[in-house]
């Protein structure tokens, strides 16, 4: 193999690896680690409003705050929530 063979070889092998790290780091290397959070089951007459109010101090936002992380965490279109359903509730570290 002469000298020409081997640095181009060389140069695409660099140029592959490189667009493979590209390729899976936009697939999932840059991801931000999750706040820590806490899953709560509705109960029977709860509403979003109430949960977000018995955990925003903890939180360290107000009570609409919260709702919205809430619904963003969690995925909800509307703040309808049902018993039974698992809420993940974002905290603050």
């Amino acid at each position: 193999m002469s000298r020409k063979s081997l640095w181009i070889g060389m140069i695409i092998g660099v140029c592959v690896f490189s667009t493979a790290n590209l390729v899976f780091a936009s697939i999932g290397g840059n991801r931000t680690p999750k706040p820590p959070g806490i899953e709560v089951t509705v109960q029977a007459g709860d509403t979003l409003w109430e949960i977000a109010k018995r955990y925003d101090e903890q939180a360290h936002m107000s009570t609409q705050e919260l709702m919205y992380y809430i619904q963003q965490e969690n995925q909800l279109t509307s703040a309808v929530i049902h018993p039974g359903d698992v809420l993940v509730i974002p905290l603050e570290s």
